[in-house]
């Protein structure tokens, strides 16, 4: 995990600042508990994974830029790691929030 997460935040540099209020670095610490989850070594998220993405979510609500750093971070750790895009499809329906983002590896984060 300690891999996982120094990767994360390498690539919370290399996307660096935007208008949005939220950085790579704050969507880190709110899904590294979802990693479990979405590396496929556990069979369900755990509630803090869950906490994390509907906080997520409301700030992807509020805000366009907030909205899109959040989908830049989630495209480049998608990317970055094997992730099980069937599992981190079904975190909306399992975490009870809906979604803004797309859950997809080549999403148009700009819109």
């Amino acid at each position: 995990m300690a891999k996982i997460l120094i990767a994360l935040f390498a690539l919370s540099l290399i996307l660096g600042q935007t208008n949005a209020d939220i950085q790579c670095s704050d969507v880190i610490s709110k899904v590294s508990s979802c990693e479990g989850y979405l590396l496929g070594k556990v069979a369900a998220p755990s509630p803090n994974c869950c906490f994390g993405l509907q906080d997520l979510a409301k700030v992807a609500d509020d805000s366009q830029p907030d909205r899109q750093t959040i989908c830049q971070c989630f495209k480049a750790a998608m990317q970055t790691f094997p992730v099980d895009f069937q599992k981190a499809k079904q975190l909306p329906q399992i975490c009870h929030f809906k979604s803004t983002i797309p859950i997809e590896p080549n999403v148009d984060c700009s819109k």
